[in-house]
């Protein structure tokens, strides 16, 4: 394997972490810091560090075999958590372990990082608008450079609230860095906590760069109106959402890769060769026809950093200085064929281990397709539901088309001690003459979207090549016509809606074309099912599925005969009763829905209620909040005890905040 040694005209943002805080608080029960803001904070050089620390925060949600992009996944219909060694993970048997004292933080459990990393990550947004003027700009508050950094600040702040206002329903709302002792939050209502996002958004769409102004990492003015249309359409300003996510897509700061730009024959979506030897490795071709969508995803090359239809991304590259850990994506998203317990084993009887599990330079199965853990699972609605038209799978779409897709019977047995069997080296199958070879195939035996998550390893646990050091897209081209299509299905315009769906599909190869009378009787589904197709693995989906539950709540459209409301002013306690995102889950997740049990802990199963579409805050974050009632989720053992959340008054945007329960007058206490 090449070593890519240096990036040519690539600029590679050094996301430093920085932290100025107790690292065992966030809701900060003491002051922050004991640096001085005026000896930090003198430039925009200073202020810059505070934001690349809450960029850098983002990253790590999507970088790595456990983290927080692939639990919210998990939480929706696309997927669900797969570690089957775990039966006391939150998001598997939710209705007895997702509570406020599960302390389980990783693969298995994220509902604690993502509470405590949004405060983290609001801290640092927050110092960087505290502190905008203490550096003396050359042209005070109309300074171009001071008022991107603060569009910049804003946007990465409310991408944080958006994550914990639909993770957590009403959460506490610090808009300033805790500078004294303090411990008397409260909750506050989620919608006013949107109206703030969408005011300081709104000054943000106005003052931040464009993508060709900034170095690739940094969030550019179109990341900007992409979340912005998302808490847009939250108020229902649909039209105007539909408005922004056109202004994005005629920006020629980027736009759709298509066949157009397909400028080589083959691309490898898996290895051929031994990563140390260069020996051909037995088994399925990895090299490809080159098309459009395999080759947007390609992490060699510098490909998707430098891809015209990305919009906000991350650079993450081997052997550069200040690069980051392994993304790990194979190992998180794909299956695990080398697991020794209940996992793939070799016709004829199913005893023995089908494929070799060993780690190290001999060729093998695990070099060509990599060591999968499959920690995150697809549901039969990804693997197999948003596949089908009129009674037919679409194998010609990119998306599906088998090379780009992994399929179990792409890999082969290759068990030394199988060799001289006639199993050897032929195709892995769940079934032999009616015995059963797989029996945790929620784990083991899956199929995948394989081309978006290889990146070779090339400079650390190589032996595995489970997903090596790469690119990442946040923000791209497609998502924004995916969002258009929304805001137009809202608005009632389901032709327009299935022409930006079908400007996808097009470049895709999709077999079939959506219409208007399709959008319609599938409603949202119809761009769910799209962004599923093309977002898969590059969304926080539970949170897309409960943003589109305010919506329902607040427009009472209704989504296959259910309808719903908002009672009083707690949209929190009225999503917890019921919601679209329950309905949806338990219609098109086969695991919720059926309470599909584990063949590793019989007694486990999948379970999921209403309330459930709001997560437990840990316990031991509220507690030391001592001088006041600091909410826990509706639901789950200690909201007998919450108390009415606060009303935020909007403040203006362009300058440091008041604290917003000072803003109120609300001083602390019961």
């Amino acid at each position: 394997m090449k070593k890519i040694r240096n990036i040519t005209g690539l600029v590679f943002i050094f996301l430093l972490a920085f932290n100025i805080s107790c690292k065992d608080e966030f809701l900060q029960e003491a002051p922050l810091s004991t640096l001085s803001p005026e000896n930090t904070f003198v430039d925009a050089a200073g202020l810059q560090t505070a934001l690349d620390a809450s960029i850098k925060g983002l990253f790590n949600q999507w970088n790595g075999d456990t983290r927080e992009l692939m639990f919210n996944s998990s939480m929706s219909e696309a997927t669900v958590m797969g570690a089957t060694d775990k039966p006391d993970s939150p998001g598997a048997d939710m209705r007895t372990y997702a509570t406020p004292i599960n302390s389980r933080d990783n693969d298995a459990g994220r509902m604690l990082s993502f509470y405590r990393e949004g405060y983290y990550q609001i801290k640092n947004a927050n110092t960087v608008i505290d502190y905008i003027d203490v550096p003396e700009w050359e042209d005070a508050e109309n300074d171009t450079e001071r008022n991107h950094l603060l569009g910049s600040a804003y946007f990465m702040r409310a991408f944080w609230y958006m994550q914990l206002t639909m993770e957590f329903g009403n959460v506490a709302f610090p808009l300033n860095v805790v500078t004294e002792a303090k411990q008397d939050f409260k909750a506050f209502h989620m919608q006013g906590i949107w109206d703030q996002m969408i005011n300081d958004l709104e000054y943000a769409v106005q003052h931040m760069k464009k993508k060709s102004e900034l170095p690739i990492g940094q969030p550019p003015v179109d990341a900007a109106r992409i979340l912005l249309a998302k808490y847009y359409m939250l108020n229902k300003k649909f039209a105007e959402a539909e408005a922004l996510m056109t202004t994005v897509i005629d920006d020629p700061e980027s736009r759709l890769f298509t066949a157009d730009d397909v400028d080589v024959d083959y691309v490898m979506v898996g290895n051929n060769e031994n990563p140390f030897t260069g020996e051909t490795l037995d088994g399925f071709d990895c090299k490809q026809p080159a098309d459009p969508i395999n080759l947007l995803h390609q992490a060699a090359n510098s490909q998707r950093a430098q891809n015209p239809e990305g919009i906000f991304s991350i650079v993450n590259k081997a052997f550069i200085d200040g690069n980051q850990g392994r993304s790990a994506r194979v190992r998180a998203w794909g299956p695990n064929l080398y697991s020794t317990n209940k996992g793939v084993k070799a016709p004829p009887t199913g005893t023995v281990t089908g494929i070799n599990i060993d780690q190290n330079s001999k060729s093998k199965q695990m070099h060509k397709w990599g060591r999968g853990q499959g920690f995150c699972r697809p549901t039969n609605y990804s693997q197999y539901e948003i596949w089908h038209f009129n009674g037919e799978t679409d194998w010609q779409d990119y998306r599906h088309k088998r090379g780009n897709w992994f399929d179990m019977d792409m890999a082969i047995y290759d068990n030394k001690d199988l060799k001289g069997t006639e199993w050897y080296g032929t195709p892995v199958k769940l079934y032999h003459e009616g015995t059963l070879l797989c029996e945790d195939s929620i784990r083991c035996f899956y199929g995948y979207p394989f081309y978006k998550f290889f990146a070779p390893n090339e400079e650390d646990q190589v032996k595995r090549q489970d997903g090596g050091k790469a690119d990442m897209y946040i923000y791209r081209e497609a998502e924004a016509y995916l969002v258009r299509a929304e805001a137009r299905f809202w608005q009632d315009k389901y032709q327009s809606a299935a022409d930006d769906i079908n400007v996808i599909r097009t470049r895709a190869n999709s077999k079939y074309m959506y219409t208007a009378s399709d959008v319609q009787e599938e409603g949202v589904g119809a761009i769910l099912d799209e962004r599923n197709r093309e977002l898969y693995g590059e969304e926080y989906r539970h949170d897309e599925l409960v943003r589109m539950s305010v919506i329902y709540a607040k427009t009472g459209k209704s989504y296959k005969g259910h309808s719903y409301s908002i009672s009083g002013s707690d949209i929190e306690k009225s999503l917890s009763a019921g919601s679209f995102y329950y309905d949806r889950v338990t219609e098109k997740s086969n695991f919720f829905r059926d309470e599909v049990p584990w063949s590793t802990y019989p007694t486990t199963k999948y379970t999921m209620d209403p309330k459930h579409i709001f997560w437990p805050v840990y316990e031991p974050y509220l507690i030391g909040n001592v001088g006041a009632v600091l909410n826990q989720t509706t639901g789950y053992d200690g909201a007998e005890d919450n108390i009415e959340p606060l009303t935020h008054v909007v403040q203006p945007a362009g300058a440091p905040n008041v604290d917003p329960m000072e803003a109120i007058g609300d001083t602390g206490g019961e």
